[in-house]
């Protein structure tokens, strides 16, 4: 292996590494958004949004609109 293919070798990894990082980071904050958001409220999001919303589709309408859905009665 000559000196190219080695420090190709080392970004490739080195990006790899740091894209499963963000993606672990971005999991594990919108399992701690969910974690502290009632069932119904979640329901209530995620029907809004329609029966294709994703998980974190519910965390970003969560956290734009976070002071009207704590003001509500679940």
């Amino acid at each position: 292996m000559n000196r190219v293919s080695k420090h190709l070798l080392t970004i490739a990894v080195a990006v790899v590494t740091i894209a499963g990082c963000i993606y672990a980071g971005r999991t594990e904050y919108n399992d701690d958004v969910l974690s502290g958001m009632s069932a119904e409220k979640y329901q209530y999001i995620h029907d809004s949004l329609g029966c294709r919303a994703s998980q974190e589709d519910v965390v970003k309408e969560y956290i734009a609109n976070q002071k009207y859905y704590d003001s509500r009665i679940y």
